[in-house]
Protein backbone atom coordinates (compact mmCIF):
# COMPACT_ATOMS: atom_id res chain seq x y z
CA UNK A 1 0.00 0.00 0.00
CA UNK A 2 2.76 2.37 0.50
CA UNK A 3 4.20 2.30 -2.78
CA UNK A 4 0.81 3.28 -4.32
CA UNK A 5 -0.09 6.29 -1.80
CA UNK A 6 3.42 7.48 -2.61
CA UNK A 7 2.83 7.70 -6.62
CA UNK A 8 -0.17 9.07 -6.01
CA UNK A 9 0.83 11.52 -3.61
CA UNK A 10 3.37 12.47 -6.42
CA UNK A 11 0.88 12.58 -9.14
CA UNK A 12 -1.75 15.36 -7.17
CA UNK A 13 1.56 17.73 -5.54
CA UNK A 14 1.48 20.51 -7.42
CA UNK A 15 -2.03 20.84 -7.65
CA UNK A 16 -2.42 22.45 -3.92
CA UNK A 17 -0.08 25.03 -5.03
CA UNK A 18 -2.31 26.14 -7.56
CA UNK A 19 -5.31 26.87 -5.18
CA UNK A 20 -5.68 30.41 -4.38
CA UNK A 21 -5.17 31.80 -0.98
CA UNK A 22 -8.87 32.40 -0.28
CA UNK A 23 -9.55 28.54 -1.37
CA UNK A 24 -7.07 27.50 0.95
CA UNK A 25 -8.63 29.40 3.78
CA UNK A 26 -12.28 27.85 2.83
CA UNK A 27 -10.43 24.90 2.67
CA UNK A 28 -8.85 25.28 6.47
CA UNK A 29 -12.30 26.72 7.74
CA UNK A 30 -14.32 24.05 6.40
CA UNK A 31 -11.92 21.08 7.90
CA UNK A 32 -13.01 22.53 10.99
CA UNK A 33 -16.60 21.28 10.32
CA UNK A 34 -17.61 24.64 9.42
CA UNK A 35 -20.53 25.07 7.42
CA UNK A 36 -20.69 27.60 4.02
CA UNK A 37 -22.68 30.23 6.60
CA UNK A 38 -20.17 30.56 9.49
CA UNK A 39 -16.92 30.50 7.20
CA UNK A 40 -18.64 33.11 5.23
CA UNK A 41 -19.23 35.01 8.58
CA UNK A 42 -15.66 34.71 9.28
CA UNK A 43 -14.61 35.51 6.10
CA UNK A 44 -16.98 38.33 5.35
CA UNK A 45 -18.57 36.69 2.13
CA UNK A 46 -22.09 35.79 1.18
CA UNK A 47 -22.82 31.48 1.87
CA UNK A 48 -22.62 31.47 -1.84
CA UNK A 49 -19.61 32.75 -2.65
CA UNK A 50 -17.56 30.64 -0.10
CA UNK A 51 -19.50 27.95 -1.98
CA UNK A 52 -18.23 28.81 -5.26
CA UNK A 53 -14.47 29.24 -3.67
CA UNK A 54 -14.80 25.71 -2.48
CA UNK A 55 -16.52 24.18 -5.79
CA UNK A 56 -13.62 26.19 -7.60
CA UNK A 57 -10.95 24.41 -4.85
CA UNK A 58 -12.79 20.86 -5.53
CA UNK A 59 -12.40 21.47 -9.56
CA UNK A 60 -8.72 22.30 -9.24
CA UNK A 61 -8.14 19.27 -7.14
CA UNK A 62 -10.09 16.76 -9.05
CA UNK A 63 -12.13 15.61 -6.47
CA UNK A 64 -15.66 15.68 -6.28
CA UNK A 65 -16.72 16.95 -2.77
CA UNK A 66 -15.55 18.92 -0.32
CA UNK A 67 -14.44 16.26 2.24
CA UNK A 68 -12.22 15.17 -0.48
CA UNK A 69 -10.86 18.73 -0.91
CA UNK A 70 -9.93 18.95 2.91
CA UNK A 71 -8.75 15.37 2.94
CA UNK A 72 -6.10 16.21 -0.19
CA UNK A 73 -5.20 19.61 2.05
CA UNK A 74 -4.16 17.30 4.97
CA UNK A 75 -2.27 15.04 2.52
CA UNK A 76 -0.20 17.49 1.29
CA UNK A 77 0.53 19.59 4.65
CA UNK A 78 1.19 16.44 6.25
CA UNK A 79 3.55 15.22 3.04
CA UNK A 80 5.64 18.39 3.96
CA UNK A 81 9.05 18.45 4.88
CA UNK A 82 9.23 18.77 8.70
CA UNK A 83 11.88 20.98 10.06
CA UNK A 84 13.39 19.93 12.94
CA UNK A 85 16.08 21.38 15.03
CA UNK A 86 17.62 20.05 18.47
CA UNK A 87 19.25 23.38 18.93
CA UNK A 88 18.24 25.80 21.45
Amino acid sequence: MAPYASSNRQAFSGDVDRLSERQRDCLRLAARGLTSAEIGRRMGLSPRTIDEHLMLACRTLGVRTRVQAVARLALEARAAPETRSFLP
